[in-house]
């Protein structure tokens, strides 16, 4: 991963083989980032996408084998438990043009990936919720 600071964040360059969640929460972490928004384009192999089913409280998980284009990654960073939480969703296309979106378990760069982070100094924090199957945002 390359990095580049901003005047408003963040520029990213992840390279073939990184995870994109992973890689976005190590930065965070390292940079002391716990309130931002990112966005981003490049391009996916394996990746796992998931669905929230509210009724179960848990999410409803497909992967997606090949290369795939990212047709958006979007997503905030916020803390939990202390520690930096990046929450993204993404917009995935193959060879066919179809599109595929859902919640970003897992991915790995198959060519690059290019985000922009806008930070804010201060911390969005979620609160734990094992009760309702996802952590929510705690705006206070």
């Amino acid at each position: 991963m390359q990095a580049q600071r901003t005047r408003w964040g963040w520029t990213l360059r992840l390279d073939r083989g990184e995870e994109i969640v992973e890689t976005v929460r190590v930065f965070a972490g390292r940079e002391g980032i716990r309130a931002g928004i990112l966005s981003g384009i490049g391009a996916v192999g394996e990746t796992e996408a998931g669905f929230f089913d509210p009724a179960a409280g848990a999410y409803e998980t497909r992967r997606f084998e090949g290369d795939h284009e990212i047709g958006a990654l979007t997503g905030n960073i916020s803390e939990l438990d202390g520690q930096p939480f990046p929450h993204c969703h993404i917009v995935l296309g193959g060879r066919d043009m179809v599109a595929y979106t859902g919640h970003l378990l897992r991915g790995l760069v198959s060519v690059t990936c290019e985000l922009q982070i806008v930070t804010d100094p201060g911390i969005l924090v979620r609160m734990a919720r094992p009760d309702l199957g996802y952590n929510p945002l705690d705006p206070r």
